[in-house]
């Protein structure tokens, strides 16, 4: 197997994380592991269509979701498409292989009058430990950024001037979002009180013993302040770049915009939050509208009516 060689693509051409990188080798080896033991083959010029049918049916059995499967099915047609462009083999395997229906959802958001209780919650605790928590939450749901790249910011990156934040996203693509003057106002009084703290590292937020904060402890505390106050069925940070984007999209803005602000690579990723808005806008209309309970139509379900 040509294993090695892809993950020094995945490296240096992509600038895929490590974390990536490891799930795609992970299920690479899963697959080969199955086929090895199901059908004797080593060598990728011996794998075929079949042989990875087998393995999605294997998957399937044991209650592995269509999402999930999706995902490895993905990384063996992106190693695949590596060998096939590579030379190293002769037929591409993945050709004929086509992932399972995932339902997509809609993403889970944080209405914006439970935000500004959140949030006014959050800044009646002016400890060091309370204002930091407050900024995360506000600077995830003001610039939609991930978990991830949240960890990473640096003082460095903030640009009081211009108003700005630079950010570090996958594949090491780098954007700038831009960021209001009242919580650039906050950021700095943050950064204040750390230094006061003596804290030596760069990266903006630190945790108790004033070093970076971990992915589980910012993760964990923004579940549990979520939790207590909002209707959002899921508490995570993601929820928050959910939010962000849905209510930003639903004031107006292009999304095009708003892809490049959350850092999509492709307009598809982004356009899951239209479906979020249009049924908010349903379910205004039908709450809202006179004559709704009468069964009248928007102009739009009466175009499509007439068009059946």
């Amino acid at each position: 197997m040509n294993v090695d060689k892809f993950v020094e693509f995945l490296k240096s051409e992509k600038r895929y994380s490590p974390h990536t990188i490891l799930a795609y080798t992970a299920d690479i080896a899963q697959f080969e592991e199955c086929s090895k033991r199901e059908c004797g083959v080593t060598d990728e010029n011996d794998v075929t269509a079949p042989m990875i049918r087998i393995w999605l049916v294997e998957l399937k059995e044991r209650g592995v979701s269509n999402r999930s499967i999706g995902r490895k099915v993905a990384s063996l047609r992106t190693y695949f498409n590596f060998l096939d462009r590579a030379g190293l083999i002769e037929n591409n395997p993945m050709l004929k292989i086509v992932a399972p229906k995932v339902t997509r959802k809609n993403p889970s958001v944080v209405l914006t009058d439970e935000m500004e209780r959140v949030l006014a919650e959050k800044q009646q605790d002016t400890s060091f430990i309370g204002v930091r928590d407050s900024l995360i939450l506000e600077l995830l749901y003001a610039t939609g950024m991930r978990q991830a790249e949240m960890l990473e910011v640096e003082e460095g990156d903030i640009d009081y001037e211009a108003q700005e934040i630079r950010i570090q996203g996958k594949g090491r693509k780098e954007r700038i979002v831009p960021v209001s003057p009242v919580l650039l106002d906050r950021i700095k009084e943050y950064i204040e009180r750390k230094h006061a703290l003596n804290s030596k590292t760069p990266k903006l937020f630190v945790n108790r013993r004033y070093e970076p904060m971990s992915k589980k402890q910012l993760y964990t505390m923004v579940c549990k302040e979520m939790e207590a106050i909002t209707s959002s069925v899921q508490h995570s940070p993601h929820v928050l770049r959910h939010s962000f984007a849905t209510n930003t999209l639903s004031e107006g803005a292009d999304i095009s915009s708003i892809k490049e602000m959350l850092g999509h690579s492709s307009l598809a990723a982004t356009q899951v939050y239209t479906h979020t808005t249009i049924e908010e806008l349903k379910k205004a209309y039908k709450l809202a509208h006179p004559r709704a309970d009468e069964g009248y139509e928007t102009p739009k379900e009466a175009i499509e009516k007439k068009e059946e």
